[in-house]
């Protein structure tokens, strides 16, 4: 009896569904249950409808996040501590309290009225 296995386009997606299912039987023991009841093809089925679901739920989460992401940048270049004639001098001025002092805590404290102004709770 002589066994040769072609690895054509179809036989690579059942080896790949079998091993995705073997994978992830220790993490979902329904599989299990829909294995014994409906057969592999069942268990593999419902294992897609899952995962395109929560592919779905997660390629959702991605774009939301991109868009919160792009309007803080939007907000964050509005403020008054990021235009061009207060960031400059104040970043050079961090730079050099950083070289001389070493002193971290000194930097923020010197970025403190900034943000108090940008912030509006001093006008």
């Amino acid at each position: 009896m002589k066994f040769k296995l072609e690895l054509d386009r179809k036989t690579l997606i059942k080896i790949a569904c079998i091993v995705l299912i073997i994978a992830l039987l220790p993490f979902s023991f329904e599989l299990v249950f829909l294995i014994d009841i409906g057969g592999i093809d069942f268990a593999v089925t419902f294992l897609m409808l899952y995962l395109a679901s929560t592919y779905s739920i997660l390629a959702a989460k991605w774009n939301n996040f991109k868009r919160e992401l792009g309007g803080l940048t939007v907000f964050l270049s509005q403020l008054y501590m990021f235009k061009p004639k207060v960031f400059v001098p104040h970043a050079i001025a961090s730079g050099l309290i950083l070289a001389f002092t070493c002193s971290l805590f000194l930097v923020c404290l010197f970025w403190v009225p900034v943000m108090y102004v940008s912030s509006g709770f001093i006008a």
